[in-house]
């Protein structure tokens, strides 16, 4: 297991994890990212920064699934369809 410790939000966070290091950073760094375009001028409190980023990332996160099942059910829909046309034809998997 690995430890790093983060900056974030002014705050030194020690994280024990079994990803990659990395993995871990780029995590950071997508928060960082998030945080700078919802306060660019660094004027909200520490906290209410926090939720809003937490807000935003899981808001992302939640359409991000939202448009994945999309897709899956499109693509579910269409092999069913051509699955089907296939045994019409004679032609069996």
């Amino acid at each position: 297991m690995a430890g790093i410790t983060v900056d974030l939000f002014s705050r030194q966070i020690p994280i024990k994890t079994e990803d990659d290091v990395a993995h871990i950073q780029g995590l950071v760094e997508l928060i960082k990212q998030k945080s700078n375009e919802i306060d660019p001028k660094g004027r909200l409190p520490e906290m209410t920064l926090a939720i809003l980023t937490m807000l935003n990332l899981a808001d992302d996160l939640v359409k991000e699934r939202q448009e994945a099942n999309q897709i899956r059910d499109a693509v579910e829909g269409k092999t069913s369809f051509l699955l089907e046309k296939l045994q019409q034809s004679g032609y069996v998997c």
